[in-house]
């Protein structure tokens, strides 16, 4: 797994997290925009004019957006367990409530920073909107002697984008 099929995402002060190392999820599918849909202008129309009425700012201002990313849960699983899926959907669900802040009590948090390593956008003030059911695919690879089952589950995961206009980059080794 190439190290830019992965999110990087941070939440509040917290460490940047990789999605992959930390869920072994992989993001297969980036859909951050670099360009935007503009705010409309405020205008009045009179009936007894041509055309419309239009304030000009002296910049525009782009309106929030909604990014679908899809993901992909990547695991093997030994072929003496049975043929299952409960390790993908532990690590599909921690991420949900990772995401969501449920996963402590009394909530760990919501806005996220979200950077892109394979299209190098990354944006601020995000937060989680849906994550859609999984699709999952299983077969039985050979590893040597050991027989495995390897499990890929594909869903996708929804983000509001609050802040279209800042562009982030988060590393690793970054607490940006």
């Amino acid at each position: 797994m190439d190290a830019r099929n992965t999110l990087l995402i941070k939440k509040g002060s917290g460490s940047v997290v990789n999605t992959y190392s930390q869920w072994h999820i992989a993001c297969i599918h980036v859909p951050f925009k670099a360009g935007g849909k503009t705010k409309e202008l405020p205008k009045r129309d009179w009936f007894d004019e041509h055309g419309e009425d239009v304030y000009f700012p002296q910049q525009m201002m782009f309106e929030a957006y909604d990014a679908e990313f899809e993901m992909a849960y990547c695991g093997k699983e030994l072929a003496s367990n049975p043929f299952n899926l409960s390790l993908a959907v532990t690590q599909i669900e921690s991420f949900k409530q990772w995401l969501s802040g449920n996963n402590l009590s009394g909530g760990s948090g919501t806005e996220l920073k979200i950077y892109s390593p394979y299209s190098t956008i990354g944006r601020q003030g995000c937060y989680l909107v849906e994550i859609s059911d999984e699709d999952p695919h299983l077969q039985t690879v050979q590893d040597g002697s050991n027989i495995y089952h390897e499990n890929v589950v594909t869903f996708k995961v929804k983000f509001r984008v609050t802040d279209p206009i800042t562009d982030i980059t988060l590393s690793e080794s970054s607490s940006s």
